[in-house]
């Protein structure tokens, strides 16, 4: 029952809401070449097996064999590398795990999400609004066994009952790799997805052979604890409203494992590669909201690409985005107030096609910004 009158309030709630036209004009210059990138892969060379820590001395990565390594941090990040004490030589035993991290060991990154598309909506981006952090179990000779999703429920600016998250592990070529995925709580996973097995492991969702869909839950409000309140942690009139992390674990098949050198995230499509991309859907399964440059999957429901709707690689004609992801805990802008009016720099890094102020987040406007709750934020 609780699903069914989810879903009603969906339909209703859909009805209702006053979709803005894309005649809007954004008040920001962007180049229509700008990706919107603020990580980006860095290429470090191992001699020696080593940990890598970045600038603020937060492991990036430890007991890394000696290798080439493409490693994914904020663009603005610095990485050393320091070398492990030496061991006595051992006989090396794949299965034993080495990790690689994002954004840092136990950090998470902050993930923004407008759901109004494909219309461009009200650019405070904190419709979904998440921590994001990522570890990578490798083996001894950096094969990746498994892939940890931790997710940091923070807010929700969105009047949309139904909204889901998702990963997507996709390669140029047909993909299967997974051999399950386990959840630590409840996946809450209908109805947005078929696939469920509550207390237990589950499968990538059936039916998709060009990428392997991980469901991370059908029910992102399912991990507030207030189940009456559409807008939860964005206006400074409500009470602020607790919430439940969880974590996602991909266990990769024996068979199928790879170097961690053919691993990427959020990045476009390579030959031999294996990109990560995080989505999120609201309303139905088919709506789909990804950043800049990832593909959908073959559930996208293709009307959200006629004619009269954005760009297939999911920005607008004015080259606006519906997700954004920074490297570091950061705060979301209060509702209806405009990310680049929160932080002044936004503007500036857009309209520089990234070239200027990465670390966009810095200075930021404190009362434009949602502050009754607190996740590590540095601001």
């Amino acid at each position: 029952m609780k699903y069914i009158y989810i879903i009603i309030v969906s339909i209703l709630l859909f009805s209702c809401v006053k979709i803005p036209t894309n005649n809007y004009v954004s008040p920001l210059n962007i180049p229509a070449n700008f990706n919107w990138k603020t990580i980006e892969s860095k290429k470090v060379i191992l001699s020696t097996a080593s940990s890598i820590i970045n600038e603020d001395g937060d492991t990036i990565a430890e007991g890394l064999s000696a290798g080439t390594y493409n490693i994914v941090a904020g663009k603005s990040s610095v990485l050393t590398i320091i070398p492990d004490p030496e061991t006595p030589q051992t006989k090396a035993i794949s299965g034993i795990k080495k990790y690689v991290y994002f954004p840092a060991k136990s950090k998470y990154a902050t993930v923004f999400f407008e759901d109004l598309f494909p219309s461009k909506g009200d650019m405070d981006m904190n419709d979904i609004a998440f921590g994001l952090y990522i570890r990578y179990l490798l083996d001894n000779q950096s094969n990746v066994l498994g892939i940890e999703i931790n997710i940091q429920p923070r807010a929700i600016g969105s009047l949309f009952a139904l909204i889901g998250l998702a990963a997507n592990l996709s390669s140029d070529t047909p993909i299967d790799i997974v051999q399950e995925i386990v959840h630590s709580r409840d996946p809450y996973l209908s109805p947005l997805f078929s696939t469920s097995n509550p207390g237990g492991p589950y499968q990538p969702e059936a039916g998709i052979t060009t990428s392997q869909v991980i469901p991370i839950t059908g029910n992102y409000r399912g991990y507030f604890n207030n189940i009456k309140d559409l807008f939860l942690n964005v206006r400074d009139v409500d009470p602020v409203t607790t919430s439940n992390a969880f974590k996602v674990t991909i266990d990769i098949i024996d068979s199928k494992i790879f170097p961690y050198s053919n691993m990427t995230f959020l990045d476009s499509a390579q030959a031999d590669k294996i990109n990560l991309d995080i989505f999120a859907m609201v309303f139905e399964r088919g709506r789909e909201i990804h950043f800049k440059g990832q593909k959908p999957t073959q559930k996208f429901s293709l009307q959200y690409f006629s004619s009269t709707r954005p760009k297939t690689d999911f920005s607008t004609s004015d080259n606006w985005v519906w997700a954004i992801i920074s490297d570091k805990s950061i705060r979301y802008p209060k509702e209806y107030v405009k990310i680049y009016n929160a932080y002044p720099n936004f503007k500036v890094w857009a309209e520089s096609g990234g070239i200027i102020n990465s670390a966009w987040y810095s200075p930021s406007v404190a009362d434009s910004l949602y502050r009754k709750s607190n996740f590590s934020y540095i601001n």
